[in-house]
């Protein structure tokens, strides 16, 4: 599969895994609300009906007046409230109301057996109910339209409002799966691009080994010490192999482990351990190599390994580029409550464009590489990772041709 295959992919993954768990978590909302509005909406309508329906069962309604008997029923607790009385089929009182005409009345069904129900009549709604009282029946209603097209109106806003929401949450998720894969991607590019550079530069130290072997093997006959060159070639470039198979494996550890291990000791005992090495160097390469570490003791809590590591990576490039009779300078002072060490150089520096790639893997620059200055570019970028590590801060200052300086702001503790 594609690389572009497999990120539009799991993009479109994504945004489908977050639009379907919103729009069912939306769908469920709107359900319950709507629910729960229709409830409260005809519970109060119900009640109404309930209460007038009590207040007529508590109370006489056939008044007798000599011979003759009138029906009166209690007045409605409000105007909604329509009434019918039937004895029979006769009807003997109704209240006033719009909706009915004359010899036009609520048919409740055949089945009908107590209670509240809904009844359709002439494109009108109604809550109803029916019940018995001294030989008549009495029909209540209630005319629920508002209620019904309030209902209907927060369908069709919480229809409007989930459209809406679903073409928010398809952009939020796209934007989000955009986010989320951005450094996905890059992790995976670096991956892609640190095995593809990594075994370019294995290339070319295999190459060398194979071409002095196949040369030797060509003359069975020869002596070992005739090849002598061919084999003092061979042994350097394996040890370059050996050295960028362990900056290999220490940047991986790195990035995949990070730990640190506090240890206490005095700046200048930890400094005078690097200094002695590279002053026997500057020596042999007939070079300057200036130490400065301040006077009083300073100590400090540092994971050793890590941050000798850091210094011997700087040094080792400070020697690399420059030249016979050029200064290294290694400076050390206490700034507040960290330790500052200057690292300097008269050598090549750097050109402005390859310092936006300095610590990127593998980089050297094409100037670097036409001096035939050896190098496999993993140097800075495992720099970079230890000291993301150890929270060291890491700036550099170079001008081409003149030199470069780079300065650690080292933590005078590490947890």
């Amino acid at each position: 599969m594609k690389q572009s295959d497999l990120f539009i992919r799991t993009k479109r993954n994504i945004i489908l895994s977050t639009l379907s768990i919103v729009l069912i978590c939306l769908i469920t909302f709107i359900l319950v609300t709507q629910y729960f509005y229709k409830s409260r909406l005809f519970e109060g309508v119900d009640q109404q009906l309930l209460t007038y329906k009590n207040m007529i069962l508590n109370e006489e309604i056939i008044k007798k007046k000599g011979k003759s008997e009138e029906v009166i029923i209690p007045a409605p607790l409000t105007p909604d409230l329509i009434s019918f009385v039937w004895r029979g089929s006769e009807l003997v009182d109704k209240s006033p109301h719009t909706y009915f005409g004359e010899g036009n009345y609520p048919v409740f069904p055949k089945e009908y057996e107590g209670g509240l129900i809904t009844l359709e009549s002439k494109g009108y709604t109604y809550r109803a109910v029916s019940f018995e009282k001294e030989g008549l029946s009495i029909q209540l209603l209630f005319n629920v339209d508002p209620q019904i097209l309030s209902v209907k109106q927060l369908e069709r806003a919480n229809g409007l409002s989930l459209m809406v929401l679903i073409g928010i949450t398809m952009a939020l998720a796209s934007y989000l799966a955009a986010l989320v894969l951005k450094p996905v991607k890059k992790a995976y590019n670096e991956q892609v691009y640190f095995v593809q550079d990594a075994s370019h530069e294995m290339r070319t130290p295999l190459a060398v080994i194979k071409g002095q072997v196949e040369l030797m093997t060509a003359h069975p006959q020869d002596r070992i010490e005739e090849h002598f060159e061919q084999f003092s070639q061979m042994i350097g470039e394996i040890r370059s192999l050996e050295k960028l198979n362990r900056d290999l494996l220490l940047l991986s550890k790195e990035d995949i482990e990070g730990k640190t291990v506090g240890e206490a000791i005095e700046v200048k005992n930890f400094i005078g351990e690097i200094r002695e090495f590279y002053t026997e160097l500057a020596e042999l390469q007939n070079k300057h190599f200036i130490v400065k570490v301040p006077d009083s003791p300073v100590n400090v809590k540092w994971d050793l390994e890590k941050v000798k590591r850091c210094l011997i990576i700087l040094l080792e490039n400070a020697f690399k580029y420059t030249d016979e009779e050029d200064t290294i300078l290694l400076g050390v002072t206490k700034v507040n409550k960290s330790i500052v060490v200057r690292i300097e150089d008269s050598g090549i520096g750097i050109s402005k464009e390859d310092q936006k790639r300095l610590f990127d893997r593998f980089f050297r620059s094409s100037d670097v590489r036409a001096r035939g200055i050896e190098g496999s570019g993993i140097g800075l970028s495992l720099l970079q990772s230890l000291a993301h590590t150890l929270g060291i801060k890491v700036q550099v200052q170079s001008t081409y041709g003149k030199g470069t300086v780079f300065t650690l702001e080292i933590p005078l503790k590490m947890n």
